[in-house]
């Protein structure tokens, strides 16, 4: 699919940037979408190239009408992840309806929608309940697509839970565990799920559905002794925040809490692709980062 026009909604992003960069490596024909002007975007290889850029609101059903025009493919990143607002979420909903709407009135036929494993939780938040909710339309419409749902995304940075734990060891000598640290996941670093997406696009499966995990499976608490270990932290005082206190102030916190009280995990039977990446070699330069 090299020289397609791709439109990446969301493409300046944490996820999205990524996605960005390996598609332009390869030749394809980019045009990302968000909220924001162009000049007040980070990712350098959107901000210092002649890539197009379309500054949009997709609750404007109108203004989304006028810009999905002449696109291959619509990879699909957007989407209100942290709110304290729980009735904000429902925007998620609305902008993806108004996209498809779009696509269907210009003849784009394909979409890469990014979801959530939060889907596979019983009883998730209000972010989960609204990608639950996006896959239905997705499901429902005539479109040609692939869903995919990563576990827990990070990178290489200082905006990853690993860094943030980190952080707090170091600073308090503690670490704080959600209930008995043992919740399951498995953590994907998003330049794995970047090449991913693009083989979904070179590879196409019309109505695929993918689950992207890291190539591990861990817990809380191995995640705490790995930093523990490569920080060569000596002293670190585990306190426990129990489940009920959790569960009360879920909705004051403004992330789906579920996804670190419940185990996030793809059911074995789903179509699962793994990352290559090794986690506790990249948590380890998370530390070397820091410490620079």
């Amino acid at each position: 699919m090299e020289n397609k026009r791709i439109l990446v909604i969301g493409g300046t992003g944490y996820i999205g940037s990524n996605i960005v960069d390996i598609l332009l490596e390869k030749n394809y024909a980019i045009t990302t979408l968000s909220r924001r002007d162009k000049k007040n975007i980070v990712c350098k290889s959107i901000k210092h190239t002649n890539i197009k850029h379309i500054k949009c609101d997709l609750l404007d059903k109108s203004a989304i009408l006028k810009e999905v025009i002449n696109f291959d493919v619509v990879i699909y990143l957007a989407a209100i992840v942290k709110s304290f607002n729980k009735s904000k979420y429902k925007e998620n909903i609305i902008s993806l309806k108004n996209t498809i709407n779009a696509m269907n009135h210009n003849n784009a036929k394909k979409m890469i929608y990014f979801s959530t494993q939060n889907v596979f939780i019983d009883k998730t938040g209000p972010y989960g309940n609204s990608k639950k909710i996006c896959e239905k339309v997705l499901q429902d419409s005539s479109l040609d697509y692939i869903i995919i749902r990563p576990n827990y995304v990070y990178g290489v940075d200082k905006d990853n839970y690993f860094y943030n734990s980190y952080r707090i060891m170091k600073n308090l000598n503690v670490s704080l565990v959600i209930g008995d640290g043992e919740t399951k996941f498995q953590p994907i670093n998003k330049k794995d799920l970047a090449k991913i997406t693009f083989r979904c696009l070179e590879e196409w499966t019309s109505k695929e559905e993918i689950n992207a995990s890291g190539k591990k499976t861990l817990t809380l608490n191995n995640i705490i002794n790995i930093i523990k270990r490569e920080a060569n932290f000596k002293y670190i005082v585990p306190i426990h925040i129990p489940w009920w206190l959790v569960q009360w102030g879920k909705w004051l916190i403004p992330f789906d809490i579920n996804g670190f009280i419940k185990d996030r995990i793809a059911p074995p039977s789903s179509n699962i692709r793994l990352g290559e990446m090794d986690l506790e070699r990249d948590i380890q330069k998370i530390i070397k980062q820091k410490e620079h």
